[in-house]
């Protein structure tokens, strides 16, 4: 019943989506429309007729009637009471669904076309050449394009802007085509995510398999938000649960360990702010060497991680400048981040109290104490690498990260999905879903639209209510994680058996 509510209740979201003035829906490209089934559907209802405040609260409403059967199916499945079959069929059924109506709250799609626009079809850098440089009339993704982003070259890794410049290309007269062409490839990844983290379960964690399902592939925050959006985040999703598996797979049968690095390494050149579970998993391997190995595996792990980086960034080496975008991401703060809130709440006593200087000094050792915080238990997790199961390694990794990131968007939520149900630890592993059922009720409406006020008040209950609601989240992921690691002899006991399940170095 859950699953069939679900997937029922994305169906609507598209609907309401349709509806004229939607709230879910950004300013779209010049010449695009709405597809024709949704917006016949939501004026046959009465949709349109509503104002945009009233679809604003139907929406919202929408959105937790999904979280509810989500939380549903996700306690049915942890109890082990819902087939896995079940949870792929509905997760086919929402992400068509989505992918078929109109684009959901989020203005990143267009960006993503910019970039690839601006090197497949304008020729330049999009490393170097920020889509501010061209003319509004020069593209139709320019002119729509999120302000924020306007002036700031591409952030996002080559393999990324490779692939969006090849979609560029071959729909390059469709910007409606373009369009679905992102969200389509967000649907494909959120789909095969969710195979790659049942089948790590089945390996590394039997009877798992049906909430590593639900809890990418029917959860509201990955199907409206991320699918919904097109973001490219389901592309690292999917690369992340796919290396889970080829890793888990190869320390059972003794081969795929490089594939398991081509894959994390494939993640990272997506966006580079996952490198921490590339460093893991490398540490792992490091630690993990068979006795009497020699170093010629750990080079072919280097030779691979190296190369595809380097393969990938040839076509657009521009000196400094191709790194400093890439960068200059971490530096911004906001939005539903605990961190961004406490960094923010620092700068501003700081300003009032003794003045500018003394607020950005506030800014600075705030930010850095969060920094300090997720590198003590980032080592923490690199001294355990070798004892933890991979799951559980992998996902505390990522939930350390997006739970102090000083950025955090609903659609992030998809790095951390494909691990949850591998996480050791339930509470830990609850958090981790709480965390993605907050950002899912997070922004609507997707922009001011004719409702600036409302949009204003939307903006506050992110970073006054969602915020601090993170933050706590967090204080209770720290209360919970030394914890849950166990004694120093239960790591022993782990580290022994996990060392006599290794293989044996080859002569």
């Amino acid at each position: 019943m859950g699953l069939a509510v679900l997937v029922v209740g994305y169906g609507s979201v598209s609907v309401l989506a349709g509806a004229a003035d939607s709230p879910l829906v950004p300013e779209l490209p010049p010449g695009v429309r709405k597809p024709g089934w949704s917006t016949r559907l939501a004026e046959g209802i009465g949709l349109s007729h509503l104002s945009r405040t009233a679809q604003t609260f139907v929406a919202l409403a929408l959105i937790a009637v999904l979280l509810g059967a989500f939380v549903l199916v996700v306690v049915e499945a942890w109890r082990g009471r819902l087939e896995v079959r079940l949870a792929l069929a509905a997760t086919a059924a929402a992400l068509a669904v989505v992918t078929i109506g109109p684009l959901l709250l989020s203005r990143d799609a267009y960006s993503y076309a910019a970039y690839g626009r601006i090197w497949v079809l304008h020729g330049a850098n999009p490393y170097v050449v920020p889509p501010s440089a061209f003319p509004p009339d020069a593209d139709p993704f320019i002119a729509v394009a999120s302000r924020e982003w306007l002036g700031t070259p591409s952030v996002y890794g080559p393999v990324f802007t490779l692939l969006s410049g090849g979609m560029a290309r071959m729909v390059a007269a469709s910007p409606a085509a373009t369009i679905v062409a992102f969200k389509s490839l967000a649907a494909i990844s959120v789909g095969l995510a969710t195979m790659a983290a049942a089948l790590a379960a089945r390996v590394a964690r039997p009877g798992r398999e049906a909430l590593a399902a639900v809890a990418v592939g029917v959860n509201p925050v990955l199907v409206v938000h991320t699918v919904g959006g097109g973001h490219n985040d389901a592309l690292v999703g999917f690369l992340l649960a796919a290396g889970l598996l080829a890793a888990v797979w190869s320390e059972e049968r003794g081969r795929g360990a490089l594939v398991a690095t081509a894959l994390l390494t494939l993640a990272v050149l997506v966006k580079a702010v996952v490198v921490p579970v590339l460093i893991l998993w490398l540490w792992r391997v490091v630690r993990r060497r068979p006795t009497g190995a020699t170093g010629t595996e750990l080079a072919s792990h280097a030779v691979v991680a190296l190369g595809l980086m380097v393969a990938a960034f040839v076509p657009f080496v521009s000196g400094w400048s191709t790194f400093r975008a890439l960068l200059s991401v971490a530096s911004r703060q906001g939005w539903a981040s605990g961190t961004g809130l406490v960094v923010r709440g620092a700068r501003g006593l700081g300003n009032v109290v003794a003045g500018h200087s003394t607020g950005t000094t506030l800014d600075i050792l705030a930010s850095a104490m969060f920094v300090a915080l997720f590198a003590v238990l980032f080592l923490g997790l690199l001294v355990r690498a070798d004892r933890l199961p991979l799951g559980d390694l992998f996902g505390r990794g990522v939930l350390a990260l997006v739970l102090t990131a000083p950025y955090l968007l609903p659609w992030y939520a998809a790095w951390f999905a494909p691990f949850v149900a591998l996480i050791e630890d339930g509470v830990l592993a609850a958090i981790g879903l709480a965390a993605m059922a907050l950002l899912a009720v997070t922004g609507v409406p997707t922009e001011p639209g004719s409702t600036p006020v409302l949009w204003r008040h939307m903006l506050l209950a992110v970073h006054y209510v969602a915020a601090p609601l993170t933050l706590g989240l967090l204080a209770a992921a720290l209360w919970r994680w030394n914890r849950s690691l166990g004694s120093p002899r239960r790591d022993q006991t782990a580290g022994a058996i996990a060392t006599s399940r290794m293989p044996t170095a080859r002569a």
